[in-house]
């Protein structure tokens, strides 16, 4: 008697597990990131900060700031870090400073999702 098995497909099992684009996984991803980036980037009346998460479209794999001077404040060698963790390159401080944390949360909500 032969031995059969089904399998899944590759994008079955991405689907599954909410890698694919669009996905679950993904979408909790872009949020992880965009709630931890808020801390880092600068905060004088909160715009930018508040932007971070209206700009955001989850699943998209981009975090976006929508106010027009996000990037000369982020990049600029004329702004000193002032307040906290917020100065300039927050996106890189950020990722050097939460990577543990953020795959942490990533790994549980995977395996929640798979279960």
């Amino acid at each position: 008697m032969p031995w059969k098995t089904k399998l899944k497909s590759k994008n079955q099992i991405k689907s599954q597990l909410g890698l694919d684009e669009q996905g679950k996984l993904q979408a909790f991803f872009d949020l992880t990131v965009a709630r931890r980036l808020q801390p880092y980037v600068s905060r004088k009346e909160g715009v930018q900060e508040a932007s971070i998460l209206t700009g955001t479209t989850p699943g998209s794999g981009k975090v976006n700031i929508n106010v027009p001077y996000a990037e000369a404040q982020a990049y600029s060698k004329n702004i000193r870090k002032k307040d906290g963790k917020r100065g300039t390159r927050p996106f890189e401080r950020m990722t050097h400073n939460e990577k543990n944390v953020i795959t942490k949360e990533l790994n549980d909500y995977a395996r929640r999702l798979s279960e």
